[in-house]
C-alpha cells in the first residue's frame, strides 16, 4: 500500500518521504490521496470528522461565540432584573457582530 501511495506522489516508499511529499503536494493531489486511502479501506477518524463538521464548515466558532456571549450577558440579568436593558443591548451587540463578520466574509 505504501508503494502505491509513493508511486502516486513520485517519492520513495518510505513513511517519512511520503509525509514530506504530502505536506508539499497540491490540494488536488491531497484530495486524490484521501480518495485512494478511502478506496483502500481506511476511514477518517473522530478528530477528522469533528474538524470537517464543526470547524471546517464554520459552525463551531459561531456556536462558541454566541454561547459565551449568552453566558456572560445573562448572568447579571438574572442576578439583577433591572439590568434588562444592559443585557438586551449586549445581546444585540453580539448578534450584530456575528452578522457583520458574516457580511465581511461574504464580501471579502
Amino acid at each position: 500500500q505504501l508503494a502505491v501511495i509513493a508511486a502516486k506522489l513520485h517519492c520513495a516508499p518510505d513513511v517519512h518521504a511520503i509525509k514530506e511529499a504530502l505536506a508539499l503536494a497540491l490540494p488536488s493531489v491531497q484530495s486524490q490521496m484521501e480518495n485512494l486511502a478511502v478506496d483502500m479501506g481506511y476511514t477518517p477518524g473522530v478528530l477528522a470528522l469533528f474538524y470537517k463538521v464543526a470547524i471546517g464548515s464554520g459552525v463551531a466558532p459561531l456556536v462558541i461565540f454566541m454561547g459565551v456571549g449568552a453566558m456572560t450577558d445573562f448572568g447579571p440579568l438574572l442576578a439583577n432584573p433591572r439590568t434588562l436593558l444592559l443585557g438586551a443591548a449586549a445581546q444585540f451587540g453580539i448578534f450584530a457582530t456575528v452578522l457583520g463578520a458574516l457580511t465581511l466574509n461574504y464580501f471579502g
